[in-house]
């Protein structure tokens, strides 16, 4: 009888368990990129989100810029309204996920400005989304939220544009105090 020599089994080689814990780390990082990236791009994309709140006014959430209003026919109504009291019409254009829009806000209702504001004028907000909803009326008058927002356009009773912010004049709101707001809508107000 003849035996034929076995070889051995090769030794299983097992990975060092740093090893392990390196390429362990490397793939929750390469997720995480991932995850950041597709993120981005629909962000960049403008996910139609429901709309946003803002927190104002005593901590409650509050919605400044209605999507669903209808721009045109509150335009209307303040146009009319001036026309009886002799106010002008000041259209704000912004949107609730705006920092500047938000602050403008809370400046139109600052203790200053909020009494000289309701003597003279008649407040239209408008949302533009994310330069996607009411751009017609924008346009209507001279597009000015081209520079950024917020932007306004303030008009007389007869629809006629007094002054505009459409080389982005408050897109940089946050830095404006309650005075300088009070100051610009003073300088538009006109004589009842």
């Amino acid at each position: 009888m003849t035996f034929s020599p076995t070889v051995p089994p090769a030794p299983r080689r097992r990975f060092p368990r740093w090893l392990i814990a390196v390429l362990a780390l490397g793939s929750l990082v390469t997720l995480a990129f991932c995850a950041i990236v597709v993120i981005g791009v629909l962000t960049l994309l403008g996910s139609k989100a429901p709309p946003t709140t803002s927190i104002a006014r005593g901590g409650a959430a509050q919605m400044i810029y209605d999507p669903r209003a209808n721009p045109n026919a509150a335009i209307a109504q303040a146009l009319k309204q001036a026309k009886a009291d002799h106010k002008r019409v000041l259209l704000d254009f912004g949107a609730d996920w705006c920092p500047d829009c938000q602050v403008l806000a809370q400046r139109f209702d600052d203790p200053k400005v909020k009494p000289f504001l309701d003597a003279h004028y008649h407040v239209v907000r408008i949302d533009v989304g994310r330069w996607d909803n009411n751009l017609d009326v924008a346009n209507r008058y001279g597009n000015p939220i081209e520079k950024g927002i917020p932007a306004v356009v303030i008009l007389d009773a007869d629809a006629n544009t007094i002054t505009s912010t459409a080389g982005g004049e408050l897109a940089n709101a946050r830095t404006a105090t309650a005075n300088d707001i009070l100051t610009f809508i003073q300088q538009w107000a006109g004589s009842k």
